[in-house]
């Protein structure tokens, strides 16, 4: 007998997958983007998406779950239009069919993994980013990666990022080799120097563990050209694990910068990790920073979607960005309230940067962060 939801359940799940498939996806990932149409129109498929956990229930980790089965063997036409074999137009249908034969697998995954997308394309943003830190706080500096999943971006001096024509950056010979167009500024002749390093991340993913690399992978969208490059990176985090330690983004916080060097300045980077938070959480986020600059010197690197961190003002320029537009902003602190300035407009995963010429006045402060959605 098809398990179907109705009512209200019908309703709330329906819109979810639209409204992802039209502001995620969009003209980013067309293959994803009709995938989230069909499965909105699908009671069966929200009925088994409504059956996981809160956490199991987003969009992207059904699409993650069948992406996992593809990469873990599932062979057949699907698998095809993934590799970018085979026309796309099937996708829906066929996605829809995994789900309902692989049902037991499908709903195992939804109970027991979150997403856990570490993308090393941003970390062409976070180069750019770090160097304006470090004009500011001086250098070498001390890198804290807060819900960084498997710590790929603390690998950060070891890829090369082409940034067109506004320069390149980083060892030549890298097997990670991230492009980006990066607008209204040069590149920066160089990244800082990094004397310590360190990932916080409630669930690290272990690449040591073939089907933790596998899930990592199967998070990234198959139609947008970042499998090979995030396969690249893990193997390279494999050869020079990075130093990635379980613990709560906000509980642990202060906790991980006190394993820094006194007088080493540390720039705390969080990638897409705070809209994942309340906006409580948000707060004492940024209130345990704020303590601990009384003693460190420090600052905070964010990519996150506009309005999520308060104190960096939301660039007129986002308006006409597109669905996939994140705002890159630097918070630094002081004897009063943390300044912050929006550094860039960019994409989410790191496929562009509009640097933002005009600097809001030092000190601004949004009275408030944004709900998360």
């Amino acid at each position: 007998m098809r398990e179907v939801v109705t009512g209200p359940a019908t309703a709330r799940l329906s819109q979810i997958w639209r409204d992802f498939g039209a502001r995620e996806c969009a003209a980013y990932s067309p293959l994803y983007a009709a995938i989230c149409r069909s499965v909105a129109d699908d009671p069966e498929l929200l009925a088994l998406a409504a059956a996981a956990p809160p956490g199991g229930q987003q969009p992207n980790v059904l699409l993650a779950a069948v992406h996992y089965l593809v990469l873990s063997g599932l062979a057949g036409p699907l698998a095809e239009i993934y590799a970018g074999r085979a026309d796309p137009g099937p996708a829906p249908a066929l996605f829809r069919a995994v789900c309902l034969a692989q049902r037991p697998a499908v709903s195992r995954i939804l109970a027991t993994r979150h997403t856990q997308t570490n993308e090393p394309g941003r970390a062409a943003l976070l180069a750019v980013g770090l160097a304006a830190a470090a004009e500011q706080l001086g250098e070498p500096i001390g890198l804290l990666d807060a819900g960084c999943s498997a710590g790929l971006n603390l690998l950060i001096d070891r890829y090369r990022f082409d940034y067109g024509t506004a320069g390149r950056l980083g060892p030549a010979g890298s097997p990670v080799v991230v492009s980006c167009a990066l607008r209204g500024r040069l590149a920066p002749a160089r990244l800082p120097v990094i004397a310590a390093r360190l990932g916080l991340d409630r669930a690290p993913v272990d690449l040591a563990r073939a089907d933790d690399a596998r899930w990592l992978l199967a998070c990234v969208w198959p139609d947008t050209g970042r499998l090979a490059r995030t396969a690249a990176a893990i193997k390279l985090a494999r050869q020079q694990p990075p130093d990635v330690r379980p613990g709560d983004m906000v509980a642990d916080l202060d906790a991980a910068l006190g394993t820094f060097g006194p007088g080493l300045p540390v720039v705390v980077v969080t990638t897409s990790s705070c809209w994942y938070l309340s906006v409580a959480q948000r707060h004492a986020f940024a209130a345990v920073l704020a303590r601990r600059a009384g003693r460190q010197r420090l600052a905070w690197l964010n990519v996150d979607t506009a309005g999520v961190v308060g104190p960096i003002p939301v660039p007129p320029a986002i308006a006409g960005a597109g669905a996939a537009a994140s705002v890159m902003g630097l918070v630094t602190f002081g004897s009063g309230p943390p300044a912050g300035r929006a550094l860039a407009v960019c994409h989410a995963h790191g496929a562009w940067m509009d640097w933002v010429r005009a600097q809001p006045p030092a000190g601004l402060v949004l009275p408030s962060f944004s709900a998360r959605s």
